[in-house]
C-alpha cells in the first residue's frame, strides 16, 4: 500500500470519526441561552446529593406579586408604590429575612490615618480611614481605603466595595494588583472607590457576636428573633462609607454604586434597599438569600443557609427551612426594592451553588414593578449565552464561563454598565 493511499485512508477515517462525535455529542453555540452542564449537575450532585442541582427537579412554585398589598388590592401606580407597597415590603424583609437595624442614636467621625497622594503614578489619592462611632461614652470603629481619581472641576461617580474575603490595605492595594478590587483599573475608569472588610464591622462568624457592631449598639444584650444580622450590619458600614464619600468634594456621591460577591453580593442588594442614596447595586455570584429565588431550591437552600450561617439572617428566616413557598416575599422583590434605580446581577455557569437561572429570573421578575416606575428593565425570561452580558434600561445581567468568583472580567462588564449609568 502507498504511502499517500495510506494517508488517505487514515484521514477519511479520521474525518468519520469526528463526524460520529459530532453527531453523537449535543452541540452549544455561542450564542445559545445558558444551560446548566449535564456534567456539572453530575459531578456536583455525586458531591452533595442531599441538595439539588437538576432544572427538572425544581419545584413547582409561584412567586408573590410585589404589586399585591397586604390587603389583596393592587398598586395602581407609582405613588401607590412609593408611599404604601415598598413600606410594605421593607417591613417583611426586616421581620423575616435580614432584621431589623438599630434606631438608637450615635454620632460618626472619619479619622485619616494614611495618605498616598502620587498613587499610579499620580493618577489618584489614596487614604486609609477609619469609621468611629460613638454612642454615648462608647465607640466602635472599622478601617477602610479610599481611591479618589485626580480631577480637575470635575465630580467622579463611586464604587463602594463590600470586602468578604480579606482587608486590603492602602499599601497593599497600590502595590499589589488584587482582580477582586482592582483599583487601579476602577480609577482609570473614572470612578472613586472605597473598600472596608466584613468582618472588621461584625465578624463573619456565628460564636463573635460580642466583637461586632450588633452587640456594640446592643451594648452587649443579646439580639431579639427579629434584629438585624450581619449581612444587615456590613450593608449599614456601606451606607457609612458613602457618607464619607458624600463629604469629598470631588465626589459625586448621587452616583454611587454598592458592589459584592458571594455573601458580599447578598449585602449590596441589602444595603440598596435600606439606604436609596445608592445609584446601583452590583450582585456577584450572591445565591440564596442574595439573588436567587428561594422558591427554586437549587443548590444553596434556605435551610443550609440557616443553619451554617445563623448570624446572616435573622432567626426568623430559618423558620421556612423546607418550606419555602410559605415565604411571604421572596428575592425578586429585593430587586423590586431597588427600582427605579439600577441593578446587575451576575452569576457563573459553573457555580450552580448559587443557582444562576434562579437569579437571572429574580431580576426578571421584577421587571412589572420596573414597568409600573417607567424604567425598562430585562424582562425575556429565556437566559442570555454565556459571556454575553444583557443590559436593558437600568438592569444588566451576564453569566460568566467559570467558577465561584469575583474577577477582572466582571468588573469589566460592570462598569460598561455603570457607563451607562452614571456617565450620561
Amino acid at each position: 500500500m502507498n504511502e499517500p493511499f495510506l494517508f488517505k485512508l487514515c484521514s477519511q477515517f479520521i474525518c468519520s470519526l469526528i463526524a460520529i462525535f459530532a453527531l453523537a455529542s449535543p452541540q452549544v453555540r455561542a450564542d445559545e441561552p445558558w444551560q446548566a452542564n449535564p456534567d456539572t449537575v453530575a459531578r456536583l450532585t455525586k458531591q452533595r446529593s442531599e441538595f439539588n442541582y437538576d432544572e427538572a427537579k425544581v419545584p413547582a412554585y409561584t412567586l408573590p406579586d410585589p404589586l399585591v398589598k397586604s390587603d389583596g388590592s393592587k398598586v395602581t401606580d407609582a405613588d401607590d408604590w412609593n408611599q404604601t407597597r415598598r413600606a410594605e415590603l421593607m417591613e417583611l424583609f426586616r421581620s423575616q429575612v435580614y432584621g431589623r437595624r438599630p434606631t438608637t442614636p450615635y454620632t460618626i467621625r472619619f479619622d485619616k490615618t494614611a495618605e498616598i497622594d502620587d498613587a499610579f503614578d499620580g493618577l489618584a489619592v489614596g487614604r486609609s480611614m477609619s469609621a468611629v462611632i460613638t454612642v454615648g461614652s462608647r465607640s466602635y470603629a472599622f478601617p477602610f481605603v479610599v481611591f479618589v481619581p485626580k480631577k480637575e472641576n470635575q465630580k467622579v461617580p463611586a464604587i463602594v466595595h463590600i470586602n468578604n474575603r480579606n482587608f486590603i490595605s492602602l499599601k497593599t492595594a497600590t502595590t499589589e494588583h488584587d482582580p477582586f478590587w482592582p483599583v487601579k483599573s476602577i480609577v482609570e475608569r473614572g470612578y472613586a472607590t472605597a473598600s472596608f472588610h466584613t468582618s472588621d464591622v461584625d465578624p463573619d462568624d456565628k460564636t463573635r457576636y460580642a466583637d461586632g457592631v450588633r452587640s456594640f449598639f446592643a451594648d452587649g444584650k443579646p439580639p431579639p428573633d427579629d434584629a438585624w444580622r450581619s449581612l444587615s450590619a456590613w450593608g449599614w458600614a456601606a451606607s457609612r462609607v458613602l457618607d464619607h464619600l458624600e463629604t469629598l468634594d470631588v465626589v459625586d456621591a448621587t452616583q454611587a454604586a454598592v458592589v459584592g460577591h458571594s455573601r458580599g453580593g447578598k449585602t449590596a442588594l441589602w444595603a440598596a434597599c435600606e439606604d436609596t442614596r445608592f445609584a446601583i447595586a452590583y450582585s456577584n455570584n450572591s445565591g440564596c438569600g442574595g439573588a436567587a429565588l428561594s422558591r427554586r431550591a437549587l443548590g444553596e437552600t434556605v435551610g443550609r443557609i440557616t443553619e451554617v450561617f445563623p448570624h446572616w439572617f435573622c432567626k426568623n428566616f430559618a423558620d421556612y427551612t423546607g418550606r419555602e413557598k410559605h415565604l411571604p416575599v421572596d428575592q425578586h422583590e429585593v430587586m423590586a426594592l431597588i427600582a427605579p434605580r439600577s441593578i446587575y446581577v451576575t452569576s457563573a455557569d459553573e457555580d450552580l451553588w448559587a443557582d444562576p437561572r434562579g437569579e437571572y429570573l429574580s431580576l426578571v421578575s421584577a421587571s412589572p414593578v420596573f414597568r409600573l416606575l417607567g424604567i425598562d428593565s430585562i424582562a425575556d425570561e429565556s437566559m442570555p449565552a454565556v459571556n454575553q452580558p444583557r443590559v436593558v434600561g437600568h438592569t444588566g445581567y451576564h453569566i460568566r464561563s467559570g467558577a465561584h468568583n469575583l474577577g477582572e472580567q466582571d468588573w469589566k462588564w460592570f462598569l460598561n454598565f455603570a457607563d451607562t449609568i452614571v456617565k450620561q
